[in-house]
């Protein structure tokens, strides 16, 4: 679904929440009405998880602000100076406090709205719940419309995210390996960047997916070990770039330039599967490529055949090595973690 689809949803949706909250307060006689159709504006957002987050700080922030609003009114004279002073006190307060919490900012505004519409009322207490209760209708509204017309999960789109990041991660490390053998070719310095920002993004979108959907949906996967292994293979790539790019002489050809796409290609494959939770993938294959690559590097050099680079080369082409081998052994680590948590 491309982005233009996402957001003309989203706006049905809105718009449908705000019509069902106008509906409820016309069929309950509600005064008010319209701060139920303005908190439903206020709440709705493209996914499940994040309305699910503005339903309970609107909520808190509701109740709090209300609380707020009816003490300072109870307190403070009713005067030009004396709500100036009540405004000047809580809002104060309440922005202040946003630097813990965001629900103290609608905190500020049920103030606003309870304050200012609320002064002249000869039952604060009463104004104040009625307040609370148009907003909570609003929230209502767009709680159901959000799970019940086209919910769009946070869980899927990081499930996507994954396996297309899975995907990068093969083809980049493929172009990387294919470098280092043809004699340690420098590229582009951020080849990785666009990449590691977007698998940054996958924790957000875990811990919005484990504090809010898990709360209504049941999480099916390991997400937890898929985000961890993902960061994981992606900085040893990154690793790459960086080894490759740290000499800029001539390289040499390397011996072991078969077992490096070997290994290269079935991580790829690997952690693709992963991603994708594989029934058919089996780890052992790329087990094996490991231990062979181990093997035949330690013969290599009991044979005496890495006398040939100097020290800097030397150690540019065992970073390499070890940074393609934690690639594979992170992967296999990963599924273990990814599997035990299912």
């Amino acid at each position: 679904m491309n982005i233009t689809s996402i957001h003309m949803i989203h706006g049905l949706k809105t718009a449908v929440a705000a019509v069902l909250a106008y509906a409820v307060t016309l069929l309950l006689h509600i005064e008010f009405g319209y701060w139920a159709v303005i908190s439903t504006v206020i709440v709705m957002q493209v996914y499940v998880a994040d309305s699910l987050e503005m339903c309970l700080y609107r909520l808190s922030g509701t109740v709090i602000g209300a609380i707020l609003g009816v003490v300072v009114i109870l307190i403070f004279p009713i005067t030009p100076t004396g709500i100036g002073f009540a405004l000047f006190l809580t809002i104060g307060i309440c922005s202040f406090l946003t630097r813990y919490k965001p629900k103290y900012k609608m905190a500020a505004i049920t103030v606003c709205i309870v304050v200012m519409t609320g002064m002249n009322s000869p039952d604060i207490i009463e104004f104040g719940l009625f307040r609370v209760i148009e907003i909570c209708l609003g929230i209502l509204c767009a709680t159901l419309v959000s799970l019940l017309v086209f919910p769009r999960k946070k869980a899927d789109v990081l499930r996507n995210n994954l396996e297309t990041q899975a995907m990068g991660c093969s083809e980049k490390c493929n172009f990387l390996v294919k470098a280092f053998i043809s004699k340690q070719k420098n590229v582009d310095e951020s080849l990785m960047d666009n990449l590691i920002r977007d698998i940054w993004n996958n924790q957000s979108f875990f811990l919005n997916i484990r504090r809010h959907e898990a709360l209504i949906y049941k999480l099916d996967e390991n997400f937890s070990a898929k985000v961890f292994v993902m960061g994981r293979v992606a900085e040893h790539l990154r690793n790459m770039v960086r080894i490759l790019n740290s000499l800029d002489t001539k390289g040499f050809d390397i011996i072991m330039s078969k077992e490096l796409m070997d290994i290269s290609k079935v991580s790829g494959e690997a952690l693709v599967a992963l991603m994708k939770n594989d029934p058919a993938f089996d780890k052992k294959e790329l087990e094996s490529l490991v231990q062979k690559m181990d093997s035949k590097l330690l013969d290599i050099r009991k044979e005496g055949l890495t006398s040939r680079f100097d020290v800097k080369r030397l150690v540019q082409v065992f970073s390499f090595f070890n940074s393609l081998k934690y690639f594979a052994e992170d992967i296999l680590s990963g599924a273990d973690k990814i599997r035990a948590g299912k």
